[in-house]
């Protein structure tokens, strides 16, 4: 089958369209034959840091093509998308069948290829902590509200009843962000950036979704007490600076998660709660993927480019059936 994997290089790797050996599937797994890949950081931090031959690609969308003797929940023919140990940018993919959520007819099967890593980060960063029924009320602070995470993150915390504030750096940011449904934006850019946030919020806030973990201290700064704030994903960075004492003032607390180093069981239990407590909201069209950008996989390191920029809005798609030799 063909492939986008990674060409070792002695300064930086790359990628490149290469045939590659079809995978095999076990007796728990299924075979997917990928319509559509999404683009996430984890594909940056893998090109960058893997050895020769590695196929990239955390989430993807699909029809199932094949399945394992003991897999009796999934059938040939089957709508899919699925968290992935890796193996996305390629023709077809081997997935443990615990890993797949599954997509009706009205759902467009390329944009849903961008749902599964974002609704398992945010169903971990905000209700797998909480009983949802206990969140309802509360205000949310979500940053990057034009991102893949969080348009759908403004989606679902409106579903469950919170209320929203949308940090935003780009200049049509508040008119998208309040299409997404957020009840509050702000220019995360700005100097007065906390200020903003507390002055229309009129209290402080009660979570705080920080995908980057770029801007922790302004974070806790509008927080109230005993706020939580959760970051997804260090986006490669290995350290960030902490203000203990602000931490303690508030009795703030800090907490993240990275779902790729999850093993197979706690991750198959992730995607189990996603697919009884969040996958109704898709299934109902109440969270809806948002895609701007969509190449063929052979684009891949356009793509990657693109998403370093962090400008696009909703996540970025890279599409199998225009694979071209």
């Amino acid at each position: 089958m063909e492939a986008m994997v990674v060409k070792k290089k002695w300064f930086s790797n790359s990628l490149e369209h290469r045939k590659v050996i079809l995978p095999e599937i076990k007796d728990n797994e299924v075979m997917i034959k990928v319509c559509a890949v999404g683009v996430n950081w984890g594909d940056i931090i893998d090109v960058v840091t893997s050895d020769d031959g590695l196929c990239p690609g955390l989430e993807c969308s699909g029809i199932i093509e094949a399945v394992g003797r003991n897999v009796i929940s999934w059938k040939i023919g089957q709508r899919v998308c699925a968290i992935l140990q890796g193996g996305g940018y390629a023709e077809k993919v081997d997935v443990p069948a615990d890993f797949l959520l599954p997509l009706p007819d009205d759902i467009n099967l390329a944009d849903a290829a961008g749902l599964p890593f974002a609704s398992c980060s945010i169903w971990l960063a905000l209700f797998k902590m909480h009983d949802p029924k206990t969140l309802r009320g509360k205000t949310v602070l979500i940053r990057e509200g034009t991102s893949g995470v969080g348009a759908l993150a403004i989606q679902f915390a409106k579903y469950m009843g919170l209320r929203v504030i949308a940090a935003t750096g780009r200049r049509d940011g508040f008119y998208i962000c309040r299409g997404f449904g957020a009840d509050i934006c702000v220019n995360h850019k700005s100097r007065d950036f906390v200020w903003d946030v507390l002055v229309e919020n009129e209290a402080d806030v009660d979570f705080v979704i920080d995908y980057g973990a770029s801007d922790l201290r302004r974070n806790f700064e509008c927080c109230g007490s005993r706020g939580k704030v959760v970051i997804i994903d260090l986006h490669g960075r290995d350290h960030t600076r902490i203000d203990l004492a602000l931490l303690q003032k508030n009795q703030a607390e800090i907490k993240a998660f990275d779902l790729r180093s999850r093993d197979l069981d706690d991750k198959a239990s992730v995607i189990a709660e996603v697919r009884t407590h969040f996958w109704p909201a898709v299934l109902r069209k109440k969270v809806v993927p948002q895609v701007e950008y969509r190449f063929p996989v052979t684009k891949a390191p356009k793509a990657l480019k693109l998403l370093k920029k962090n400008g696009s809005i909703g996540k970025i798609i890279l599409c199998m059936s225009q694979f071209q030799s």
